[in-house]
Order: structure tokens, then C-alpha cells, then sequence
């Protein structure tokens, strides 16, 4: 993950992953909104599943535990409050 802007307002990250990758089980201190620009990922949350294709956005709710795993190579835009953090956990 990488910022590529912040304001007072909202920072936008740059996830970039291979297939196959998994991104650990983590949330955000703030409501998130995920923007796919190319390839697919499964997103798990706490109780339902969203494929994640190219031009899909979604919402995560603020401290919604959830995975990522990589299906092919992973291009999305993520916004975050601007002093959100991203919390990874083993539960």
C-alpha cells in the first residue's frame, strides 16, 4: 500500500498486489471506500464475500474486520478519513 495524497480531509492509498497474494486480516479506523482499477480479489468480511472486479467500488465500514485475496494481479485506489490508520490483527 502506498499514500499517493492527503489532505484535511481524506488520504488516498494505492494497493498494488500479484495473484495470489493474501492481504492479512486488518481494518480501517475509518469508513473506507475501495475503487478496482484492474484485476480481481476476493474481499471477506465478517459476513458476506464481494468479488472485486475492474470498475467495482464498495464500501467498508469503519473497523469491519475483512481479507484480501488476490485472484489476478490487483490494482485499486483506497479513501480513508485523513488520520486513518490500518490495523492488522490475527482474530
Amino acid at each position: 500500500m502506498e499514500e499517493i495524497h492527503k489532505n484535511a480531509s481524506y488520504k488516498i492509498l494505492q494497493i498494488t498486489l500479484p495473484a495470489g497474494k493474501i492481504m492479512p486480516r486488518h481494518y480501517a479506523t475509518s469508513d473506507a471506500f475501495i475503487m478496482v482499477v484492474s484485476g480481481e480479489a476476493r474481499l471477506s468480511l465478517t459476513t458476506k464475500e464481494q468479488i472485486l472486479q475492474p470498475g467495482a467500488t464498495f464500501p467498508i465500514p469503519a473497523r469491519e474486520p475483512h481479507t484480501l485475496e488476490i485472484l489476478s494481479d490487483f490494482r485499486a485506489f483506497v479513501v480513508l478519513a485523513a488520520d486513518a490508520n490500518i490495523e492488522f490483527n490475527e482474530k
